[in-house]
This record gives structure tokens, sequence and C-alpha cells, in this order.
């Protein structure tokens, strides 16, 4: 575990986001907003102040989790808090949140900086970062949300679907069999019509179809899913050894080596690209000076503070 900067996490741990006396808290519209449980969202809530301790400490890039962006991005909605609290007196700089730029080759470089974001949260928190909120970086950068009214349209789960569209398709198919069984009737064998007798003659031998026909067609949807599954795998990992071959041939290529938060933050306050995926941010910089709403951002030489990045914010 790394050393920390107890007052600075005891200052980030502490901060109530939420005006005094609210009623919504800032777990509870989190949780409200993203379809969470409350205790789910408290979580999110705790590894959000864990992100905003890397961004603060840490003189290279971060990235946060989707779940982790979420809690963000309900930050910045309360403005006093975010700039006169956090950033001017917790944090003493500007943190900044920008869109993405989009293109293949920021998310790579993205998913690098990601990657790395989790390695910091190890050697930082002496922990494994927990997989629920901070998920490995192939699904980290393949979801994708929407905003959904909720009053208009129900949101179902693909899983849920699948299952019920499986166990419809067995009651069909039990409904379809047992029609062509009645309507072959007499022009069948002996030993067929026995067979359709016992299988649709009875409420117990229909029900056992039922159940029979959905399990055979569930395992042959895990089945496909599972060479599906495999098949991303392989393309991922032959993508990953692409990624490290190239990063080999760069650091072969360059004096300094490969550094892929280089346009980080620094006190010069050099403005950066925003991430790819989606949701990832770069360090952008920029010094904070004054206090409280009378303070003033001087975002030093080449930046005007605009909004191309979010900046980790920590010592010069």
């Amino acid at each position: 575990m790394g050393v920390i900067d107890e007052s600075l996490w005891a200052a980030i741990a502490a901060m109530r986001i939420e005006p005094e006396g609210a009623t919504l808290t800032f777990t509870r519209r989190l949780a409200r907003e993203n379809g969470w449980s409350r205790a789910y969202a408290a979580k999110v809530v705790e590894e959000y102040r864990r992100f905003l301790y890397l961004a603060a400490t840490d003189t290279n890039s971060v990235t946060p989790s989707e779940q982790v962006d979420q809690a963000w991005h309900l930050h910045l909605a309360y403005t006093r808090h975010y700039w006169e609290e956090l950033c001017a007196r917790i944090i003493g700089r500007p943190l900044h949140h920008g869109p993405t730029a989009g293109g293949v080759a920021e998310g790579r470089r993205y998913r690098s900086i990601y990657a790395s974001t989790l390695q910091r949260y190890r050697d930082t928190f002496g922990a494994e970062p927990p997989s629920d909120i901070w998920p490995p970086h192939d699904v980290r950068f393949a979801v994708r949300y929407q905003w959904v009214d909720r009053s208009r349209y129900f949101v179902l789960p693909r899983r849920s679907v699948s299952i019920a569209g499986i166990a419809g398709g067995a009651v069909l198919l039990a409904a379809c069999t047992a029609l062509a069984a009645d309507s072959a009737g007499a022009a069948s064998p002996p030993m067929v019509r026995q067979f359709a007798d016992m299988l649709f003659g009875t409420d117990a031998g229909l029900i056992g179809f039922v159940i029979v026909g959905t399990l055979a067609l569930f395992i042959i949807a895990m089945l496909i899913d599972r060479v599906r599954g495999r098949g991303g795998r392989r393309s991922r990992q032959a993508d990953g050894k692409t990624q490290r071959n190239r990063k080999l041939r760069a650091s072969r290529d360059s004096s300094g080596g490969l550094d892929v938060a280089s346009d980080g933050w620094s006190g010069s306050a050099t403005g950066t690209a925003a991430a790819a995926g989606g949701a990832a941010f770069m360090g952008a910089g920029g010094e904070f000076s004054g206090s409280g709403a009378d303070g003033d951002w001087d975002s030093g030489a080449g930046s005007d503070g605009a909004d191309s990045g979010c900046s980790g914010c920590g010592g010069d």
C-alpha cells in the first residue's frame, strides 16, 4: 500500500456534497438517476472519492470507470461545492471534465490510461478495485449508455428477455407439435400415436415436453453465447498483442520511451484531449489561486482553462 496523504484523504472522505438539510442526498440522487440500489450507489460514491484522491495526487492522467464517471457527472451539477469546496479548498486546483474526442487511436490510448489508473489504485490503496465498479478495460469501454424515459418505456435486461423468448419458443414448439400430432392422427403408425398420446394426451406429458424443450433451447443459447465470447476474447487478445508490439516499437523509436499520458497536466497547465469510449478523461492542468467564490482561475501559459479534459490535481 502506498503512502496516503492523510489530511487530503480525510478532507475528501468527509466532504458533504449536497446542501445541509437536503432531503434528497447526493447518494440517493445518484441511485435514482442510474436505477441503482442505494447500497450500490453508496459504494460508487466511496469509489468516486478514491478516484478524486488519485486525480489529486497523480502526476499522470487518470480515467474513471463508467460508474465512477456517473458520480463525477452528478457532482459537477453541484457547481458551488465542486468548484469552491472540492477544487478551491480541498484540492487547490481545477479538476476539469471533458467529452470524448473519438477515434480508434483515442480508444486505444485511453484503454492504456484506464489500465494505469487501476494499477495506481492497487498501489495506493493496497487493494484490488471492486470489479462491479471498476471492470476490466474490455468491459469498461464496451458499454453504450443512452437516456431513457422510463415513464414511457420499459427497460428489460437482455438476459431476461432471452430467457422469456426461449420459454415462449418452447411453448410454441409444444403447441405446434401437438397440433401436428393430432392432425396426423389415424394416419400415423401405432407406436407414433402412442408416443404422441403419452406426450400430449396428459397435462404431465405436455408440461414435461415444455420443460425439456426449454432446457434444450437454453443450453443451445448458452453454447452459442460461449462460442461468441471465446471469439471476442481471442480478438481482444490479438488486439492487445498488437498494442504491446506497437508500444515496444514506439519505445525503441523514442529516446524517452512511450508515455501514454505524456499530454497530462503539469504546472504549466497544458490542455489535453478528452478520452475515447464515451467517458474516459485525461489530466489537463491549471493553477488555482484564491478560494471560495472570490477565487480566480489562472490557467497558466498556453491554456485558457477550457473544458479540454479532466485535470489530475497534484503537486507541481
